[in-house]
């Protein structure tokens, strides 16, 4: 009976989708939004397996055409478009950061040093983690439509521009996550 969690899941995927409503179009096609941030909340709040399922809900209402995609777009055209490696980025990140930090629990502590410290380094790498797969399915899909790009330009036009948002959402994330984790986990824990 995990009710309770898969509820949690769902309004992270509807947190997820709102923020498809904020995005600053770039050059090379991939915008700035704040959905990254939510999906790696996600992992960082509900722990690996229902923050992983929260995008998993995000990216399957997408597929089926709910606008719920960077610029208000769905459809399956996204995902196999020049930004689906980075929505598997955000499955991948959230279920990184859901590992790393564990399940929340009521004893932590958002104080805590030692706590923010591994919030700060997990998350951290769990934006770099979106690019994983992003800048290589971003050059892939590039190729196959006749612009082929190097690794050097893709990091030029999907990396270098997103640094300074990701670094800020990245301030974020390290104090919503130390203050949410043992509030959640006093819903998640007290499940029967």
């Amino acid at each position: 009976m995990q009710k309770r969690k898969y509820v949690f899941s769902a309004l992270f995927a509807a947190l997820i989708s709102i923020g498809c409503v904020i995005a600053i179009p770039l050059p090379g096609g991939v915008p700035v939004t704040v959905q990254n941030m939510f999906s790696i909340l996600a992992g960082a709040i509900l722990g690996s397996f229902y923050g992983a399922v929260s995008v998993l809900i995000w990216l399957t209402i997408g597929a089926v055409g709910i606008p719920v995609f960077a610029n208000a777009h769905g459809g399956i055209a996204i995902i196999l478009g020049p930004t689906g490696g980075y929505m598997l980025g955000y499955a991948l990140a959230s279920l990184f950061l859901g590992l790393m930090l564990g399940k929340p629990n009521l004893t932590e502590n958002k104080k805590d040093i030692k706590f923010l410290a591994k919030i700060a380094v997990f998350s951290l790498l769990a934006y770099a983690l979106v690019y994983l797969p992003g800048i290589p399915w971003f050059m892939h899909v590039m190729a196959g439509k006749g612009k082929p790009v190097s690794f050097t330009a893709a990091l030029k036009l999907t990396f270098i521009p997103f640094i300074p948002g990701d670094l800020i959402k990245w301030l974020v994330t390290i104090p919503l996550s130390a203050a949410i984790r043992p509030v959640a986990a006093r819903y998640l824990e007290s499940e029967n």
